[in-house]
């Protein structure tokens, strides 16, 4: 062979190899768009549902309405999906979805697959809701029932409060300070509910770890119906992803898993994505800080006091502790706070 056949021969090599690398980079650049708008789908559907949560959310006894939330997060999802008529295409979307938790103001509701048999003797698969689950927490002293807010429901089980009654509902501010608690502020100096930073660090840390161990739960349970009905994907809920959705834990809000979804030209890739949106429902209070001859007085927004005040200064503060560090006194609009002493209280 002559050497313009070996250039020739190493042209034709060449240039296999490169129609075939910028094949397989166009197949991954089409595989990652995928997946991004799969995402982008998905994120999409959930913020839909939490902003139907925002716009009708009123604290109270079964105020959510969680069955008009899942069905706007479905049938968005089902139209960016391509499949709003296709009953189908949407059983088989679904199975994907092992559980949705809708987090309220004082416990959370979890909706998931159930089996049941029928009268024919045959075993179907169905979803349900759960009923409403509190933020649960136990510690030598009490029973904690927590809420997204400053408020919690304690069961005094070992009987350590001077109180008639053994469930005490209150905002743990009033345990720092309430005459009542005093005794029990003595022998117990160092309990959480007397320290702010560890109050919410406890809350929340027992709000995540109680949600994990559910989310895990129910969706290692999805393995059996997911096998009813031909996915043998193994369903298991992801650890060390809760930075993902812990910031959403400040309110009521929506967690959707979603797993094993099979997606590519070959459908031999896997989606698995945890979605999560806040609805920012609950709002800190704004407090103002009123200049007063030679001390300052901490109010309420909506104090009617603050209407003739020419004194107000322009910073606001999101706590009555962050009023406190500005050296202000509470106000009568302030349930609970440090008073003007009688000494310097302006007549």
């Amino acid at each position: 062979m002559k050497v313009y056949h070996y250039t020739l021969l190493f042209l034709i090599f060449f240039l296999a190899v490169i129609i075939k690398t910028d094949m397989s980079i166009g197949r991954l650049k089409s595989i990652e768009n995928e997946k991004t708008e799969l995402t982008k789908k998905l994120t999409a559907a959930t913020s839909d549902a939490v902003e139907f949560l925002a716009a009708s959310g009123v604290y109270g006894e079964s105020s959510i309405r969680k069955d008009e939330i899942k069905d706007i997060f479905f049938t968005s999802f089902y139209s960016s999906m391509g499949i709003i008529s296709d009953p189908n295409a949407q059983a088989e979307l679904e199975m994907y979805i092992p559980v949705i938790l809708l987090c309220d103001y004082d416990g959370y509701y979890v909706y998931y697959y159930d089996t049941f048999t029928a009268e024919d003797g045959y075993t179907y698969s169905k979803r349900i809701w759960s009923e409403k689950m509190p933020y649960y927490y136990r510690d030598d002293y009490f029973i904690y029932r927590f809420t997204l807010s400053d408020r919690v429901i304690i069961y005094d089980i070992n009987e350590l409060l001077p109180l008639p009654v053994d469930v005490i509902e209150a905002d743990y501010h009033e345990f720092q300070k309430d005459d009542r608690y005093t005794l029990f502020r003595l022998h117990h100096s160092d309990h959480f509910l007397f320290d702010d930073d560890k109050y919410e660090l406890v809350k929340k840390g027992a709000i995540i770890n109680q949600l994990e161990n559910v989310l895990s739960y129910y969706t290692s349970r999805h393995n059996s119906i997911a096998r009813m009905n031909g996915i043998s994907y193994n369903f298991s809920f992801p650890s060390g992803l809760e930075e993902e959705w812990a910031g959403y834990m400040d309110d009521r809000n929506m967690l959707v898993v979603f797993q094993g979804y099979p997606y590519g030209a070959d459908r031999d890739y896997t989606f698995n994505k945890i979605a999560s949106a806040g609805a920012n429902i609950i709002k800190k209070p704004v407090y103002y800080v009123e200049k007063k001859g030679w001390y300052h007085l901490a109010h309420i927004k909506g104090c009617p006091k603050l209407e003739n005040s020419i004194a107000i200064l322009d910073k606001t503060f999101d706590s009555i502790e962050a009023c406190a560090k500005a050296g202000a006194y509470c106000d009568d609009c302030i349930e609970y706070g440090a008073r003007v002493p009688e000494l310097i209280t302006e007549y």
